[in-house]
């Protein structure tokens, strides 16, 4: 299993959970009324630098570290929460909401795919910055992942 299979499998893992959830959008520049969906969900980046303001709501996953030794094969991925809404309170909400939502899911899943397993513990920061009518949340997870295993014997006969 490698990083990027944990990535694209939390990624459909993510879609799953949230796919039910009506998050406030931002309005095309046309529109008059309030636009509300899912979030949409990226591997390591938005697909373009100028989807940053217009994906909201959106969830990023990223990789930052991955370590295998002898006892275990672990991956921390970093899920990070976009929400927009003009009202700072109900944005506030909207984000910790969508973190809550994920955080439950895993917790009460423990392995996703057969293959992942996410360990304790889980934690989550909602960023304080003053970002207008934007607000992030991320959520630090840990993956232990099924090792690959080590062939020496054929090198030593």
């Amino acid at each position: 299993m490698t990083p990027l299979e944990l990535l694209q499998s939390l990624k459909k893992y993510v879609e799953e959970i949230t796919k039910n959830m009506v998050l406030i959008a931002r309005v095309p520049e046309n529109g008059k009324e309030e636009a509300r969906r899912p979030p949409k969900v990226f591997i390591g980046h938005l697909p373009e630098k100028e989807l940053e303001k217009k994906a909201a709501p959106y969830i990023l996953l990223k990789l930052l570290t991955k370590k295998t030794d002898d006892e275990e094969s672990v991956c921390r991925v970093r899920i990070i929460c976009v929400t927009f809404s003009e009202d700072k309170e109900e944005n506030y909400i909207q984000c910790l909401n969508l973190l809550t939502k994920i955080e439950q899911k895993l917790l009460e899943d423990v392995v996703i795919e057969q293959h992942y397993s996410c360990q304790k513990p889980i934690e989550i920061i909602v960023y304080d910055d003053d970002l207008e009518v934007y607000q992030i949340g991320e959520m630090m997870t840990i993956w232990e992942m099924t090792k690959t295993q080590r062939n020496v014997r054929q090198y030593l006969e």
